[in-house]
């Protein structure tokens, strides 16, 4: 066995391990303690062998090269950074396979035969689509040829198709999905990631504004995909594989993007939402803001930094929210910031209006960081319920999927910066 094959074969049982896992805390078959001590352990080390798969080409990859981007005279520093390039460029191994993997324990849309029938062809097809996408492709159109409006099938064959090097036929079949079933998270995904290699072929040639539109229309991919109640696993590879980062940086202003950059660039390959990183970017944000007070994503930033794990502020992280909400009071991550911070500081009714305003509108791309507002409504709704319930029986674990942790036994939850 090559040393690739056996990367290959670890990821695929951490994988599974992360679905089995996720089943039986569903299930009630494990509590939250020894689930999420569970999860954090096999997502860390999902994440370490995806990495090293990431260094070269491979066939579950989207085989998109790593190169040096030079900076622009349109562009600036903002587009430069080869090592954040490195980091969040390639984005789908881990989080094709597992989405894969749900999809076929949902079925989609009906083909002739018995459930179990349309189940067993789907997972037939599904590993071809990654390991052989020119036979998945093939596969799929036989599941197609008995029901054309099938969302899963024309799902994964418009994915096997990007795979294959025909982009505009996968997404073909991506919008044929949306036209039937725009509810349907798991195309979202995949249009999320087709969005965001167009942003990159943008920068590389030095085109902001097309750029910036492509991760626009990656970000709304992103909020289709969180707001129509995805597999929790699917949410979880997806922040492992760093979309969300990249869309984040890539919709940033100059300053705010610059500091978040060049911190992450020193970092290398050790990339952690830790203490020193955000202490790194704060002082580099402090700068920005001494010219530019009322630069909103600097402000965002700023205060996501004083929310670092090991010494959190939340008295600072409001005031940072309430600066930047007063520069732009629609802005979708200063509410998403305020929100957090209201939720950490027990004021509950303030936390439900903010999430409210942030209704169906522009994605907030900080949420990785802070919670979805799906995810932060849930916490207001398990801390309500738990207030409502006998003394001392407050929320002390994780509550829905991700970016929340709470502060105290019986306490209620503060953001996590660590994404999740």
């Amino acid at each position: 066995m090559t040393d690739r094959q056996a990367l290959e074969d670890e990821r695929d049982h951490l994988l599974a391990s992360l679905e089995d896992l996720e089943r039986e805390h569903d299930a009630g078959d494990l509590d939250d303690a020894d689930y999420e001590t569970l999860r954090d352990d096999y997502t860390a080390r999902a994440a370490a062998v995806l990495r090293r798969l990431e260094e070269g080409e491979g066939p579950d990859g989207l085989d998109v090269p790593v190169e040096p981007v030079a900076a622009t005279d349109s562009g600036g520093s903002r587009w430069r950074g080869a090592a954040v390039a490195a980091v969040v460029l390639l984005l789908a191994v881990g989080a094709g396979v597992v989405v894969a993997r749900s999809a076929g324990q949902r079925g989609g849309g009906t083909l002739t035969g018995n459930d179990d029938t349309v189940r067993a062809r789907l997972a037939n097809c599904q590993p071809l689509a990654f390991s052989d996408p020119t036979a998945g492709v093939e596969c799929y159109e036989e599941l197609l040829a008995d029901s054309p409006d099938n969302v899963e099938a024309l799902t994964y064959q418009g994915w096997a198709l990007v795979r294959a090097g025909d982009v505009a036929a996968g997404s073909e079949r991506f919008d044929s999905v949306v036209a039937i079933d725009p509810t349907y998270p798991d195309v979202h995904v995949f249009r999320a990631v087709v969005a965001a290699r167009a942003a990159e072929v943008a920068r590389r040639r030095g085109d902001v504004d097309a750029a910036r539109a492509a991760y626009q229309e990656a970000a709304d991919e992103l909020a289709a995909f969180s707001r129509n109640d995805p597999p929790e696993i699917a949410r979880q590879v997806l922040r492992q594989e760093l979309l969300e980062l990249k869309v984040f940086l890539g919709l940033l202003d100059e300053g705010a993007s610059q500091c978040w950059t060049a911190t992450i660039t020193a970092r290398g390959e050790d990339l952690a939402f830790d203490q020193r990183l955000y202490d790194e970017l704060a002082g580099c944000l402090d700068g920005v803001l001494a010219g530019r007070p009322d630069d909103v994503d600097a402000l965002v930033s700023r205060g996501v930094a004083a929310l670092g794990p090991d010494r959190p502020d939340p008295g600072a992280a409001g005031r940072y929210a309430a600066r930047a909400l007063a520069a732009d009071p629609s802005s979708p991550d200063a509410l998403l910031l305020s929100a957090a911070v209201a939720l950490s500081e027990e004021r509950l009714d303030d936390a439900e209006v903010l999430v409210a305003r942030l209704g169906t509108g522009p994605w907030p791309t900080a949420a990785f960081l802070l919670g979805s507002p799906e995810e932060l409504a849930e916490v207001v709704r398990a801390a309500r319920r738990s207030t409502a319930g006998p003394a001392g029986d407050g929320p002390t674990t994780t509550a829905a999927t991700g970016g929340v942790v709470t502060s105290a036994p019986g306490g209620p939850p503060i953001p996590n910066p660590g994404g999740g």
